[in-house]
């Protein structure tokens, strides 16, 4: 399949790109010349990049178990238990 024709494809690449760009913007929670102590003194942007992180990870999940829903995983599944010997 391709990423221009299925609109599934097409979301998630818009989606996981979005966070790729933001990461990359030079914010002052994602990047910082000078140290800004945060909660219990560790630096702003470390919490900053934690947070991201567990978006994208959230986002791998999301993205995983949907892909598993989808009919192209289930045929490959089902064509694989036919050949099993019983």
């Amino acid at each position: 399949m391709d990423m221009r024709s299925n609109t599934f494809e097409r979301r998630w690449f818009l989606g996981f790109m979005l966070m790729y760009v933001l990461i990359m913007i030079p914010f002052p929670f994602f990047f910082n010349t000078s140290y800004v102590p945060g909660w219990l003194g560790v630096p702003v942007f470390v919490y900053g990049w934690l947070i991201h992180g567990g978006i994208v990870l959230l986002m791998i999940v999301m993205f995983a178990r949907q892909c598993l829903k989808r009919p192209e995983y289930r045929d490959f599944d089902d064509e694989s238990s036919q050949g099993e010997v019983r």
